[in-house]
This record gives structure tokens, C-alpha cells and sequence, in this order.
């Protein structure tokens, strides 16, 4: 039988074994180990690629959050609003500031921020509203981008599993006031390692952010003109970066066509997959369905060789150090849409790493999967 893993980076990587050589090559004979030409290189093709003016490049997404949220002047005593369900990062991100991260219920369908609900949430302490594009689809950034315009709020966009999507607004990326990009190794476009940056188009934010991910360095070297941080984008991973940006096109039509194969074999019961039917509108960086049991969904999936996952088993307010947050400021509150989705979600295997013989093969067992295992 064929077994078919959820992730697969080896096969990927092997299939470029020379030209990741060739990337390591270009650092090594460019002397430049922390910043330099192939850092800026990156940075200006990755803010082509999104429509943005500017992109810094990172350590990781989660500090692409803060280092926003800081630019914008976040700290104590102010409130972000974002999702109920989403990546632990996009909450982190905020209480890292000092801020308080203000939970709002998602849309079942989507998994992604219910703009309906985002007004209540607002009080005189808002700044900023998180917009995460979970799974590969885009947020309702119309919806979100209205709200704050009335309020006065800024927008964050966390893209980290959004490279290349369109929202109803634009690109990701380049419709909010910044956009937090990861390149964890899974991701769509991914590094070798932790990576990430902010787009934006505020030359001031990009400034001070260029500033504040380097210890606060003015541009003199040693004038430190800013509190900050060490959290930089190093050569070795731009320059893979750079590699794989040429193929991500590329890659987001191969996940297209493995999202349809898997459409095409639920027949009727496409309701229980949580992203569009119209396939180009994602990325899909995840294909997930609902489970009315997942345990029992994993297990057979196990049993005919298809490994799964959650993401995510947990909604945010529901982990212990957020729960405490949470109870400790009087924003303890009811979100059933998150928390039934952390009981159901599923994703499948997705990515340009799988065969043909592999997508088959899940596609089939997606035909004969027991309806009484599917949420539709």
C-alpha cells in the first residue's frame, strides 16, 4: 500500500541539491554573513512579488508581529483585536508588546476573522485589528479595512501561510497598514531555517523597523537610536529564499491542482472542506476538512496510509497562559465558532513534494471515506 506523509521537505530539498549549493556558494564567496547584498537582494524581490514598497526581512514571523505592532507605537495598556482561532504567534505577538490581544470569533466556513463581529470588541483602548489568512485563504480584508478606517485602527496582516494570495481587497501582503511574513520550512515559501519580514508600504515603519530588528541601530554603526531586538534575516536563508521565490508560482498551481483532485473526489460532501470552491482563491497552504470525530477520521486515514493533522487541536483563549490573560482583564468570553473548529479541523497531506501516484492515492481514499466521518 502507499503510504503518503504529511510532510515530505527531504524529497523536496533533494530534488535541489545542486542549486542549494550553488546558493551556499554565492554567501560563502560573498563574505557577507549577517545582512549585506543577498539580504537586500531578497527584500526588494519579495516586496515585487507582494506589491509592497518595502520588506524587512526577519528572524521569524512572530517577531514580524511585534516589530509591527511596536513601530505603530502598540504597548501596555492598549488592545489588538484577533482571531479566536489561529497560530499561538498571533497572540504572542501581541502580549509581547505588553498589549492585550481582544479575541473574536471566526467564520465557520473560513476559519478566518468574522468581520461582523469585530465592532463589539472595539472600546477606547483598540489600536490595531490582526488579520490572519488561515490555511492559504485570504481574510475579508474589505470587510476589516472599512472597519478600521472608521475607527481609526491599523491593520496587521499575519500572511505567514498566505504567500501569493488574493484577497477581496488585493494581494496579501500589501493591503494593511504591514503585513508579518513567515518562512518556517513548511511554509509555501519557505526557508532552511526560521525566517521571516514585514511588507509594508510606510516608509517610516519600515525604517523603524529595519532599526528595531538590529539592536536599534541608527545608520552609523554603534549609534543606537531606538530600543530593539536581534531578530535579522541572514544571508544563507535569503539567498534559498530567493531560490525558491522563482518557483512559487509554480508551487501554488501544483497545490491547486492537488486541492481540486481532493474536491473532485468528495463529490457532495465539499461543505466539510473549510476553504473556497473556487480554487484560486487560496494558496492552500493546508487542504483541511471538518470531522465529526477526528480521532476516528485519523484513524482510518491512518489505516489506508494517509498521515493527517490539526491545526489547530486548541482555540487560543482556551491555552492555559492566554486563559489567565484573558480572566485577569475581564475578556473572558464565549467563541464557539473557534472552539468547534479546534474539535473538527483535519488537514491532509499538500504540497509540491507529493507525487502523482501520492495524490491518487489520497484522492481515493477521500471517495470512500464514511459520510458519518465528515462534518458537511
Amino acid at each position: 500500500m502507499i503510504s503518503v506523509p504529511f510532510f515530505d521537505l527531504g524529497k523536496l530539498t533533494r530534488s535541489q541539491t545542486v542549486d542549494l549549493h550553488a546558493c551556499l556558494d554565492e554567501v560563502l564567496d560573498g563574505g557577507y554573513f549577517v545582512g549585506g547584498p543577498l539580504t537586500q537582494r531578497f527584500e526588494a524581490e519579495f516586496a515585487n512579488f507582494v506589491g509592497a514598497e518595502h520588506c524587512v526581512g526577519t528572524g521569524n514571523g512572530l517577531d514580524s508581529i511585534r516589530l509591527i505592532l511596536e513601530a505603530y507605537g502598540v504597548g501596555p495598556g492598549d488592545e489588538v483585536i484577533v482571531p479566536a482561532f489561529t497560530f499561538y504567534a498571533t497572540w504572542l505577538g501581541v502580549t509581547q508588546t505588553g498589549a492585550i490581544p481582544v479575541p473574536v470569533d471566526v467564520s465557520p466556513a473560513t476559519a478566518n476573522l468574522d468581520p461582523t463581529r469585530i465592532e463589539q470588541a472595539i472600546t477606547g483602548r483598540t489600536k490595531a485589528i490582526i488579520a490572519v489568512h488561515l490555511y492559504g485563504q485570504a481574510a475579508d480584508l474589505s470587510s476589516i479595512m472599512r472597519v478600521a478606517k472608521e475607527h481609526g485602527l491599523i491593520v496587521v496582516e499575519d500572511a505567514a501561510q498566505s504567500h501569493g494570495a488574493v484577497s477581496n481587497a488585493g494581494v496579501t501582503g500589501a493591503v494593511g497598514d504591514a503585513a508579518a511574513f513567515s518562512f518556517y520550512p513548511t511554509k509555501n515559501l519557505g526557508a532552511l531555517g526560521d525566517a521571516g519580514c514585514v511588507t509594508t508600504s510606510d516608509a517610516n515603519v519600515a525604517a523603524r523597523i529595519r532599526s528595531r530588528r538590529s539592536y536599534g541601530q541608527g545608520m552609523a554603526k554603534y549609534d543606537h537610536i531606538d530600543t530593539g531586538w536581534n531578530s535579522r534575516l541572514d544571508p544563507l536563508q535569503a539567498a534559498f529564499l530567493s531560490y525558491h521565490l522563482r518557483s512559487l508560482d509554480l508551487w501554488t498551481q501544483t497545490r491547486r491542482e492537488i486541492a481540486g483532485a481532493y474536491y473532485e473526489a468528495l463529490g457532495g460532501r465539499t461543505g466539510s472542506v473549510i476553504g473556497p470552491l473556487n480554487l484560486l482563491d487560496s494558496v492552500w497552504h493546508h487542504f483541511v476538512v471538518k470531522a465529526s470525530n477526528r480521532a476516528a477520521l485519523q484513524d482510518y486515514l491512518a489505516l489506508n496510509g494517509v498521515a493527517s493533522d490539526a491545526h489547530y487541536p486548541y482555540a487560543v483563549h482556551e491555552l492555559a497562559p492566554m486563559r489567565a490573560l484573558l480572566s485577569e482583564e475581564g475578556l473572558a468570553g464565549v467563541f464557539p465558532a473557534a472552539v468547534a473548529l479546534s474539535q473538527q479541523v483535519t488537514s491532509l497531506p499538500m504540497g509540491p513534494w507529493m507525487s502523482s501516484e501520492q495524490i491518487d492515492h489520497v484522492a481515493a481514499v477521500l471517495r470512500e471515506i464514511p459520510d458519518r466521518l465528515l462534518t458537511v
